[in-house]
């Protein structure tokens, strides 16, 4: 973060400040009372379970030099216990506040030179942001929002993390309801903007795909002049609501004939997926899945706006490696494990699939978690997935939670080509294919994040390691 003094923070939220003798002078901004460092500005968010204002005081002792709160909780609060002994500015709302200083952050104080690139989609920004990040790393000095900072709070704080001489900034922007997109738009004001998907994903929030995309292309009305918009043309309801900014360039790309920048398969396994970008530049990811060919070529457009050439981007991706959690691919006893388990919607869950179906060799195992997040949608979703592990030749498929193995028991007991395993949990989970797995075998799992299926993962390589150690 740029510094900047408490006193122009206060105008930015349209805050007053109590207890200010000298100029402060902030060195970075965090919402988390136990990730704070000497210079902080700590912003007091009250959420669901958990209230920043009643960690305001702790904030303090380990280092906050001033704290951002809300009038009527912190009233509260003071009357039962001493002010801490740091300034703080007293605004409405806490959350708005902090969307004001990342726009006032973005517009007046980062330096102009830096490239904000803002990702959105319903399946793939996390790996996109990603790999955009790896592929300008070697020729530019920036950085991009950590874990999936895509939210009210998160875009905020990644806007404000920029540095004076960062040349890119990458930014990921998530929804779960209608109008998200275009308010975090506004306070990025991204020079690019890349959409790299929609589908059923968050339709409690957003019912269907068709506002989903609505939804999407929101944020093209926030790119800046001259800038560039990146759009993935493969899913109908988005190329009908596609709008052509008048301000940015327009590049779209896809498997779709009619892509700018078409994808062309050459080769998918679980070693990784060869693809071309309109049949003349050939790229290798050590990641398996195809739908990974759309995010990289992303990054490679992106990454030629840039100006950075071609070979160079080919060459970056072969070297990029998955997030945990993200299709990782692990080896360990014999056995292959893709940890996929950080998320999961309906496309992810088929693109998963998919590649299982043209792996050879040993058993195929799918653990399969329930998706959240699918309003009243999810029972039939999770049914057509599950239909769809069938019909993928799997040899074995472990369900795991109450959606999933409702959709299990819907498969007619004749049609099972593969083993079922249902289980209750996580935990369940992982004592199934303790028992169970051998060399050879190649297990994928996945499911939403609230699953835990993580543990699954952890358990297994706890198991492989510790037998690898004393063999």
């Amino acid at each position: 973060m740029i510094p900047m003094p408490l006193t122009q923070i206060a105008r930015a939220v349209n805050g007053h400040v109590e207890g200010l003798v000298d100029e402060v002078l902030i060195q970075r901004v965090s919402t988390d009372s136990r990730d704070i460092v000497p210079g902080d500005l700590f912003v007091a968010i009250r959420g669901e379970r958990h209230d920043g204002h009643d960690h305001v005081c702790e904030a303090a002792g380990k280092g906050a030099i001033a704290a951002l709160v809300g009038s009527r909780r912190w009233k509260e609060v003071c009357s039962k216990r001493e002010s801490p002994p740091i300034p703080c500015v007293i605004v409405e709302d806490t959350v708005g506040a902090l969307g004001r200083l990342a726009t006032n952050y973005r517009c007046e104080v980062m330096n102009a030179a830096t490239i904000v690139v803002a990702v959105t989609g319903s399946n793939g920004k996390t790996t996109t942001k990603q790999m955009i990040d790896h592929v300008l790393r070697p020729s530019l000095k920036g950085r991009a929002s950590p874990r999936s900072f895509n939210n009210h709070l998160g875009v905020p704080l990644t806007l404000l993390s920029a540095d004076w001489d960062d040349r890119y900034l990458v930014v990921e922007v998530g929804t779960n309801a209608p109008g998200e997109i275009a308010a975090l738009g506004a306070i990025a004001s991204p020079n690019v903007v890349v959409i790299t998907s929609v589908g059923e994903a968050h339709l409690e929030g957003l019912r269907s795909v068709d506002e989903i995309a609505i939804e999407k292309v929101s944020l093209l009305d926030h790119v800046r002049p001259g800038g560039l918009a990146v759009v993935n043309i493969d899913c109908p309801e988005l190329r009908r609501r596609l709008r052509r900014p008048t301000h940015a360039r327009l590049m779209t790309y896809g498997f779709e004939l009619g892509a700018d920048h078409r994808i062309e398969p050459l080769s998918v396994s679980l070693n990784g997926t060869i693809f071309s970008v309109g049949g003349r530049h050939r790229v290798e990811l050590c990641i398996p899945g195809i739908h990974h060919a759309a995010n990289a070529t992303a990054a490679v457009i992106v990454g030629r706006w840039f100006g950075v050439l071609s070979e160079e981007l080919a060459g970056r991706l072969n070297q990029f490696t998955a997030l945990e959690g993200r299709a990782r691919m692990i080896r360990v006893g014999g056995v292959t494990i893709v940890d996929d388990a950080y998320n999961a919607n309906p496309a992810s869950m088929a693109g998963a699939l998919e590649t299982m179906r043209l792996v050879s060799g040993g058993r195929r195992v799918f653990v399969m978690g329930d998706m959240f997040e699918l309003g009243e949608q999810s029972e039939g979703l999770h049914r057509r997935i599950v239909e769809l592990a069938e019909r993928s030749g799997l040899e074995m498929l472990v369900a795991v939670g109450e959606r999933t193995l409702a959709a299990v028991e819907r498969l007619p007991e004749s049609s099972h080509s593969m083993r079922v395993v249902r289980c209750a949990d996580a935990m369940a989970a992982s004592q199934t294919l303790l028992a169970s797995l051998r060399p050879g075998d190649c297990v994928w799992i996945k499911g939403s994040r609230l699953m835990g299926l993580d543990r699954v993962v952890n358990d297994l390589l706890e198991r492989f390691n510790r037998r690898a150690a004393v063999a």
